[in-house]
């Protein structure tokens, strides 16, 4: 067992190799934004949708949204069931919180929340709940069972996030992670998953990657950048997958439009041009 929970180093094609070494790895880092964005870019692009690990993901993922989609037109989801979650800590919670302000707006029917990896494991994760003072989160308010659950962590290994990645799949097998590459500790735990259900008969795809790999510098930078251009393509994504069938668009209240989406995109392509003129690196 520990063998197939150890993460390979060195000659693994899913882990990144680490940047050279730099006497100012911030500078080195913030210089690497709009390189590691335009690549994000050309990852989701259509055109290479066949070759793209993330837009597989993608696909999986909205197979889960789907079918919770299905589930509001018949009016069979439970009373103060969370469609989906996001969950992480620290920065990557702040981004998880980003985004799922951003989809609520664009959805406003769907029950979207961002709650930090340590409060899911105090309130689910004991023998007797931990209560969350000042937050409404409670077992008793919150029902988690086949919620869509995003876990955002750069590094993949962090303490909270991949203890969640463990517990909740008591709850839902509809589980996927953000990272900064493909083989990560949670990205174990999510593969995992798939070889211990038979009914599948195939891996799915639950992790999504930015591919900017080990960044250890303080502050960070191109991780948060990478992260939020990442969560950018998953928006449009899925707003386009409810946008093509008008009951989606009725049970979510979509307010978001497919002008707004043009707008979004072109703003996401400019946005490389001024990332480049910012950080003075082409």
């Amino acid at each position: 067992q520990l063998y197939h929970r150890m993460t390979k180093l060195s000659d693994n094609p899913l882990i990144r190799p680490l940047q050279p070494s730099s006497e100012d790895p911030v500078l080195t880092d913030i210089q690497d934004i709009p390189r590691a964005c335009k690549n994000i870019q050309n990852d989701w692009n259509s055109g290479k949708a066949v070759h793209s690990l993330n837009r597989l993901t993608a696909f999986n993922f909205t197979r889960s949204l789907r079918k919770r989609l299905e589930k509001h037109v018949k009016g069979t989801v439970p009373a103060m069931s969370v469609d989906i979650l996001l969950t992480g800590c620290e920065v990557s919670l702040w981004l998880a919180e980003q985004f799922a302000a951003d989809l609520k707006k664009c959805f406003p029917k769907l029950s979207i929340e961002a709650v930090s990896s340590n409060k899911i494991l105090g309130l689910y994760g004991q023998e007797i709940a931990v209560p969350c003072l000042g937050f409404p989160h409670t077992p008793q308010t919150r029902n988690l069972h086949d919620s869509i659950v995003i876990i955002v962590s750069h590094s993949g290994g962090t303490f909270g996030p991949l203890a969640c990645s463990n517990l909740l799949q008591s709850s839902t097998e509809h589980i996927f992670v953000v990272t900064s590459e493909w083989d990560t500790q949670i990205g174990k735990q999510l593969r995992m998953m798939d070889h211990m259900d038979d009914s599948c008969g195939a891996q799915l795809p639950r992790i999504f990657s930015t591919e900017v790999g080990m960044r250890p510098a303080e502050p960070c930078s191109v991780s948060v950048a990478a992260t939020h251009q990442l969560l950018t393509n998953l928006l449009e994504y899925i707003s386009a997958f409810v946008l093509s069938d008008p009951n989606f668009c009725r049970v979510t209240n979509g307010q978001i439009t497919e002008q707004d989406l043009q707008i979004l995109e072109r703003c996401n392509q400019m946005n490389i041009d001024a990332l480049t003129e910012t950080v003075g690196v082409n």
